[in-house]
């Protein structure tokens, strides 16, 4: 056992250093003082001439140091030491390439551990004693590839005879509700529906009072409410006597029986939980109110085995049930997976997809730090060629150059990682609709896979060009040294990569600035002051979706219609009647948001030139008949809507200006007929007719040259939900808590969502194409700055590489001109390559939605010029990246040059 006892010796050794050298030092000070009086004693020496004699005759002190250091194992520590110097040298001595590097893979790192983290955070159990524990039960349509949610009778049956499960509970819906509390507020809360059992499931004991308990369930029950930490200290003021205080949910008054503690928000974000009333015997089999239905496995019950007792209790059920369950598949899945749509199959191929191109573009960026890596071993030659000289393996340089990538490399981790930390902590939006618990923050998983990136990074980035620089011998890289060059090439991968790197980055600023003037203008044409208008959405609760109805009732949908109608005509009378404000307008979409459209087809109008149909796209919506007046915009040509539209033919129909003018070209529009066309139907009869014309209203934010709409005329109770504007005066904002109390006295169980200023209303289309127009601006970018940085590397090394060769031209009574273009020869094919891959791209991708009609609202026609300035702008940007090194090259002197070293 030798070799244990001398690693164990070793390893205390080293994690012992600053003792073990002062031991060292006692024991040299011990030999030489011995030797010292020996001397003195022996050849009657004086002190100080025994002394030298003694240090002669002992030998260097210093090299009996390394010979033990090496023998203990320290000679890798003292040259991980040395190494860790000089790469941070380098790396302040060529600040540019540091950044640009740190840069690439600061960008490529966090990328790379992008879609994993995203995938441990959706999958975090919940925050329960053995959350893991819970899961979902529930059926899957194998016909229609889709969950059924319609399983009341199979809860009934599961919770009776599955002894998978300790417990067995059912999440019905969920969603915001009026809450009126104390304070006098109506204001929508996100709240559930559960049975009492998913309490006991979950094991968290409520702060003040109960849960909910299986009496709670019955039907003719006192209706309840358990309410949350949050609902009870905003709206409640933290009343410590609050069980037993009423509170209103919906249409409903409920009595809280609870308060859950802080952080319990089961099962997205909600406050108040109601207990679910269910009777199965009022529904069909197979068939019931949509619901999740919730377990926790029992002690000593994994996954597996509870999968395989409801799969024997699915085959049973599809024996005795043909008709409702042969075709369906019960399945047991984690909580989490199915809150965050991970169970998803499509789900699982897009992490898949999202990784690998996660690693594709940390490969290139890998090989955009190689290139630089390179380009600067090339100008280390002489340095690398002397070390050799002197003795230096291959395996030291390589090992000194992988550390300065590594060094890189673990900056960039670590600015990836801050980077990723800053954007997990801050917009909310990217956790709502998540469960609670969902956290992105960095995890020590996510900082481990960084670090294993960045060590991958290193070796690709670092080694593999070190290997290239360093693989010609010694005598090889001595006498290329002497010669003013390195011996490396560029092959041809590195051209590639440059080549691919500068038409990705024009492809992505071609798309991005031909997007930019639609997202990023402001909408125009909206005919109204718009910031003098509040617009909002009112929502009434709907079949299953109701939850403020007392004891399970649910109402029918001519109900549903008639309570719509009933609240709308009352809102237009309460709004009509309150001082300072407009009439009411009503719509199913509002001006300054981008309406739904549709072909329509004129009679008698031939075919539009631009049109890929025979027929016209153009943009549909549906009003009231007090619209234009409540708005300000009068019908300038013709007559307005009124009750007599309201029949059974509904044939009247207003078009805009923008129809008249693009449309109808300017033909006389009063009384044209129309009807709408539908690509691979055969079209119908002509059932709409023009009776008037309005001007604009903003029916297209995005493309207002291509505003060309219609309106229909709606009456109350026909649209749900109903989303109107009222002139308010000029702050809106002001008027909401107002208008909510309204709603809420008209119909407790309304909701007034999305309120606010007509002219910041939210166009998800808008949002989108910004968002687009962003991304592709930021990769691009990136691009950008990646090819330039590689341009410029790749110039530095052939005018370091042809030094010599430059400067003997030069004596030559060489011109400039030949210089520049001796060095700048590959750079300039290489952006030229480049620049026309890209810009051939970008023309056949906007050339081939250019026939599409739905394509203008993203690409307008302009979309030539915009390719040919970016495409002007990237040469330009390339041939910057060059300057530099092609100055450098101009003069160099021909004494320089063609001096001996």
């Amino acid at each position: 056992m030798s070799w244990l006892d001398g690693t164990r010796s070793r390893l205390r050794l080293l994690f012992a250093r600053q003792d073990a050298e002062r031991r060292m030092n006692d024991e040299f000070r011990f030999h030489i003082e011995m030797e010292t009086e020996r001397l003195i004693g022996e050849a009657g020496l004086e002190p100080r001439e025994a002394r030298r004699r003694a240090r002669a005759a002992f030998g260097g002190v210093e090299a009996h140091k390394e010979a033990l250091r090496d023998g203990r194992g320290w000679a890798w520590l003292t040259g991980l030491t040395l190494d860790l110097k000089l790469a941070r040298r380098m790396l302040v001595k060529q600040p540019g390439l540091t950044l640009v590097a740190i840069f690439a893979l600061g960008i490529g790192i966090p990328v790379g551990v992008l879609p994993l983290h995203i995938v441990d955070a959706l999958t975090t159990p919940p925050p329960v004693q053995d959350g893991d524990e819970i899961v979902i039960v529930r059926n899957y349509d194998l016909a229609e590839s889709r969950p059924v949610m319609e399983s009341v009778h199979d809860f009934v049956q599961w919770r009776e005879e599955l002894a998978s499960f300790e417990h067995l509970g059912l999440m019905w819906r969920r969603g915001p509700y009026n809450v009126l509390s104390g304070d006098g507020r109506a204001a929508p809360v996100d709240g559930a529906e559960f049975t009492a059992s998913i309490f006991s499931l979950l094991g968290v004991q409520p702060l003040l009072g109960r849960p909910l308990i299986e009496a709670d369930e019955a039907i003719g029950a006192r209706d309840v409410v358990v309410i949350g930490y949050g609902l009870w200290q905003s709206r409640l003021a933290g009343d410590p006597d609050v069980v037993g205080r009423t509170i209103r949910v919906g249409a409903v008054p409920r009595t809280v029986v609870g308060v859950m503690p802080p952080g319990f928000q089961y099962p997205i974000r909600d406050q108040f939980w109601i207990p679910v009333r269910l009777d199965p015997l009022a529904h069909e089999f197979g068939a019931g109110p949509r619901g999740w239905i919730v377990g926790r496995l029992a002690d000593g019950v994994s996954l597996e085995e509870a999968r395989s007792e409801i799969d024997f209790s699915g085959q049973r059920m599809a024996n005795q049930f043909p008709e409702t369950h042969a075709r369906l598949q019960p399945q047991v899945l984690p909580f989490t997976h199915v809150l965050t749509g991970i169970d998803a199959p499509e789900a699982g191929i897009g992490v898949v997809i999202g990784q690998t191109l996660a690693l594709l573009l940390l490969v290139l960026a890998c090989g955009n730090v190689g290139i630089l890596m390179l380009a600067r071993a090339a100008t280390r030659a002489r340095e690398l060629a002397l070390r050799t000289a002197l003795g230096a393996s291959r395996l030291r340089i390589v090992s000194q150059l992988f550390i300065e990538s590594l060094l890189l490399a673990a900056l960039a981790a670590g600015v990836g990682l801050l980077s990723l930390q800053a954007v997990a902590t801050g917009p909310e939006h990217l956790v709502a609709g998540l469960p609670f618990w969902v956290d992105f923050e960095v995890s020590r998983r996510t900082a481990l896979l960084a670090i294993s990136l960045a060590v991958v990074s290193a070796v690709v980035a670092g080694v593999i060009p070190a290997l290239k620089a360093t693989g010609r011998g010694v005598q090889a890289s001595i006498q290329r040294a002497s010669a003013g060059g390195s011996g490396i090439r560029f092959g041809r991968g590195y051209s590639v990569l440059i080549v691919g790197e500068v038409a990705v980055a024009l492809w992505f600023l071609a798309i991005g600035s031909t997007m930019a003037p639609r997202a990023l203008s402001e909408p125009g044409g909206l005919g109204v002051p718009a910031a003098h208008y509040l617009y909002a959405s009112l929502r009434l609760p709907q079949g299953d979706a109701t939850l403020g109805t007392p004891s399970g009732a649910r109402p029918d949908r001519p109900a549903i219609v008639e309570q719509v109608k009933r609240v709308h005509e009352e809102l237009v009378r309460r709004l009509s009647e309150e001082p300072g404000l407009g009439p009411i307008a009503v719509a199913n979409a509002l001006p300054g948001t981008t309406h739904a459209t549709r072909y329509i087809q004129v009679d008698g109008l031939p075919r539009a030139e631009d049109a890929p149909a025979p027929a016209h796209l153009v943009q549909v919506a549906r009003v009231d008949v007090g619209y234009f007046e409540a708005l300000g915009q009068p019908v300038a040509h013709g007559r307005n809507f009124n009750m007599g539209d309201l029949g059974e033919d509904r044939s009247a129909v207003i078009v805009n200006q923008g129809f008249v003018d693009r449309v109808l070209k300017g033909r006389y529009s009063l009384g044209q007929r129309l009807r709408y066309w539908v690509p691979g139907r055969e079209p119908g009869p002509w059932s709409y007719e023009i009776v008037g014309v309005v001007g604009s209203l903003g029916m297209n934010a995005l493309r207002p040259d291509a505003d060309q709409g219609i309106y229909h005329v709606v009456g109350p109770g026909e649209m749900h939900p109903v989303t109107f504007a009222v002139r308010v005066g000029s702050d809106p904002e002001t008027f909401i808590p107002h208008l909510r109390t309204i709603v809420s006295e008209i119909e407790p169980s309304a909701l007034i969502q999305n309120a606010g200023a007509l002219d910041q209303v939210p166009d998800p289309n808008r949002r989108v194409l910004t968002m687009a127009t962003y991304l592709f601006v930021l990769l691009a970018g990136i691009a950008v700055v990646l090819s330039g940085s590689c341009l410029h590397a790749l110039m530095s090394f052939t005018v370091t590489e042809r030094t010599r060769e430059t400067g003997i031209r030069t004596a030559l009574g060489a011109a400039p001109a030949s210089i520049v273009l001796l060095v700048g020869k590959r750079a300039f094919l290489q952006l030229c390559a480049g620049v026309s891959i890209g810009a051939a791209l970008s023309a056949m991708l906007l050339s081939g939605f250019g026939g599409q009609a739905e394509s203008a609202v993203l690409f307008p026609k302009s979309w030539p010029v915009t390719v040919f300035v970016i495409t002007v702008c990237v040469i330009a940007v390339g041939m910057l990246a060059c300057v530099r090194p092609t100055l450098r090259a101009i003069r160099i002197s021909p004494v320089e040059a063609i001096r001996p070293d």
